[in-house]
């Protein structure tokens, strides 16, 4: 006998429910609720081989109330029941076993309860690992209608699945050659557990050893890119929801979340990282000893090259340097990460700048002239660099450089509408009296 546990917020919907699946003859309803938290509390302590759901209901939703038991690990097959056939991808790509349709017509349940009942039945598997077998066949055979629901969700029509662009390293490393190159040690034979490499500077990817991620759409590269950057922490549902899909009607953009993580679940599950997404009280986040990012290496080197202690620190900051892979996610508009990719080229800077006077302090007069000059390659505006640079080319009797330098900078500021600092002035002055190079130089 099946035990059954029925979730809908109409009760007469319940008692139709109630009733078909008694005349079946095959299922035993071993408990009800008419909203998904009660229903979550009684499926912890009932533990039924399937759970009706209806779909549309007030607080948690039937998808939201599926995460949950996926999430806790309840080894309860998933049936959906909705009026609304737009939510049938969603339901499939949810790992659901079936969905059913409003009003309910009795042949249609027949088939679903021959569906439950094969596949508790299958020899050596769980009712939720049979259930996760039987979403992947019922999801092959709506393919057309998941690659429209995908499209939707990704806000482009037509996005096609292709793999992130190069980056280099964030909360957790990389394997193979791609990882000895980012710094990260290469994982041999059967060795650890794998690691999903993840780089988020210069673009979105991710990978472990020789096999990269391939994203369905652009939405669902979008959401892993968000759970990368936060690391450890756990987003809840409505963050996402507003930084991904900001204009979205609420009960739509739920969709489209709920349909971009079984996309980002299953594309995870093939490359072989199983549960790495989770979703818990509301929220998700990647299981922090499943990956680790470029970027998070390199906010662990920064706090290495800048913490207390006496020392040089010169081989400290230029590791970090190193480590440096691009704009984060470059080419990929993602205003939610505005604020960190700015954060990142200023904390970058503000490393370069500190390598040219720890050069300046060595004697080192070309390493801080090329340390400078690249940091006024990415920011042509830095008048403090303008000055290490003046310092340096000075210290090696490049003079005529010192003008020219000057020159640019003056340039520079110009477009700006702003004058160089008494500091600069100042500077330029102490450099050019013993060497003659007359009054013009300050424009």
């Amino acid at each position: 006998m099946i035990r059954a546990f029925l979730v809908d917020d109409e009760e007469h919907a319940l008692n139709i429910l109630n009733i078909l699946l008694a005349r079946t003859g095959e299922v035993e309803v071993v408990g009800t609720a008419s909203n998904g938290y009660d229903a979550l509390d009684s499926l912890r302590t009932l533990r039924p081989d399937v759970a009706f759901l209806d779909i549309e209901m007030p607080g948690m939703s039937g998808v939201e109330l599926a995460e949950a038991i996926e999430g806790e690990h309840l080894d309860t097959q998933v049936v959906f029941v909705t009026a609304y056939d737009r939510y049938a991808i969603s339901a499939f790509e949810q790992d659901a076993l079936d969905y059913l349709l409003k009003p309910l017509e009795m042949d249609r349940l027949t088939k679903t309860v021959l569906r439950i009942k094969k596949e508790k039945q299958k020899q050596g598997l769980p009712a939720a690992s049979a259930a996760s077998e039987a979403s992947e066949a019922s999801a092959g055979s709506a393919a057309s209608g998941g690659t429209s629901a995908g499209d939707s969700a990704s806000g482009n029509s037509g996005a096609s699945r292709t793999a992130g662009t190069s980056g280099i390293l964030g909360a957790s490393g990389i394997s193979g050659s791609s990882a000895a190159a980012a710094g990260f040690p290469e994982r041999e034979g059967s060795g650890p557990p794998p690691v999903l490499n993840v780089r988020l500077m210069g673009g979105v990817s991710a990978s472990a050893g020789e096999e990269r991620l391939k994203w369905r759409t652009g939405k669902e590269k979008e959401l892993f890119a968000l759970l990368a950057l936060r690391g450890r922490e756990r987003l809840h549902r409505d963050a996402i929801l507003d930084s991904l899909w900001p204009d979205e009607h609420y009960q739509k953009a739920k969709v489209y979340l709920h349909t971009c993580v079984s996309f980002l679940r299953k594309d995870l599950r093939q490359l072989g990282f199983e549960g790495a997404l989770k979703y818990e009280g509301e929220k998700y986040y990647l299981q922090p000893d499943l990956f680790r990012t470029d970027y998070g290496v390199l906010l662990e080197a920064v706090q290495e090259a800048r913490g207390p202690g006496s020392g040089d620190r010169t081989e400290e900051l230029e590791r970090a340097i190193s480590l440096y892979g691009g704009p984060l996610f470059k080419e990929e508009d993602y205003p939610w990460a505005d604020d960190e990719a700015h954060h990142l080229e200023q904390t970058v800077g503000e490393l370069r700048t500190e390598l040219s006077k720890r050069y300046e302090q060595r004697g080192d007069y070309a390493r801080m002239i090329e340390s400078a000059q690249k940091q006024l390659s990415r920011s042509p505006y830095d008048e403090e660099s303008y000055r290490l640079l003046m310092k340096g080319y000075s210290a090696v009797g490049k003079h005529d450089e010192v003008f020219r330098v000057y020159r640019q900078m003056l340039g520079r500021l110009n477009e700006l509408e702003i004058e160089p600092s008494e500091m600069t002035k100042r500077l330029f002055a102490e450099i050019q009296a013993p060497r003659g190079f007359g009054s013009g130089g300050n424009g």
